[in-house]
């Protein structure tokens, strides 16, 4: 009898040894899923956060090389303001002003008034401060500048309007008698003589009266006086 009781206990042993070792398996496979899935999850996020940085690092390139494409556009911009000017001229960074840290640029300095190309400095020197034209040219050369030199009707009706009349006097232009003839001061002769209706005498220079054109008066008479510079182009 006991011979009969142990024969039908092994087979028992035997399939809870087998489901045990089952068990064993299946937990094994499911934490080596988990390890792995962990390891994905892992390598996915460090691709992702890497993709992050590079990305921010891209932008930050982008930001940068906007910004120095900016600043080689503004030197660009500021040497072909220079050329424009000519040789003999002011710099450029007398017309361009920093405010709030930035360059503003404009087509003339403060104080001169622009028409056309040109600025012009108005003079309006009282009584104790006139100059002989000799002076005032000398004044609009530390001015990096000239004396007006006049080159069309336009511009002549425009120096005109501008020389404010007073004591029956005007304002000191680019134009004098050399060796007998009008001439102006870049080294052009007055070729329109209408615009001076009055020969040509040594020692005479002319000034601009407001509604009455050209005069002829003696050079060392002291008057105001007019100064003429290119302007920027902005």
């Amino acid at each position: 009898m006991n011979v009969k009781n142990k024969g039908t206990k092994q087979p028992s042993d035997t399939n809870d040894k087998q489901c045990a070792c089952i068990k064993s398996c299946t937990s094994v496979t499911i934490c080596w899923g988990i390890l792995l899935l962990i390891m994905a999850l892992r390598i996915y996020c460090e691709s992702q956060l890497n993709w992050t940085n590079t990305s921010t690092a891209f932008e930050t390139q982008i930001r940068d090389l906007i910004a120095e494409n900016q600043n080689l556009t503004e030197q660009i911009k500021l040497m072909k303001m220079e050329l424009s000017l000519g040789p003999g001229q002011c710099s450029v960074d007398a017309y361009c002003p920093e405010e709030n840290n930035k360059k503003v640029c404009n087509t003339c300095q403060e104080g001169w008034l622009h028409f056309e190309s040109n600025c012009y400095a108005i003079n309006d020197a009282e009584l104790g401060e006139k100059k002989t034209w000799e002076e005032a040219q000398e004044n609009c050369k530390g001015k990096i500048s000239d004396l007006a030199v006049v080159i069309n009707a336009t511009e002549k009706k425009t120096v005109s309007e501008k020389s404010w009349k007073y004591e029956n006097k005007g304002y000191w232009i680019g134009l004098r008698v050399e060796d007998g003839i009008w001439k102006w001061l870049d080294g052009r002769n007055l070729t329109n003589i209408s615009w001076m209706n009055q020969p040509p005498s040594d020692g005479h220079c002319a000034i601009s009266v407001q509604n009455q054109g050209f005069k002829s008066v003696r050079c060392a008479e002291k008057n105001r006086w007019i100064c003429k510079k290119k302007a920027l182009s902005v």
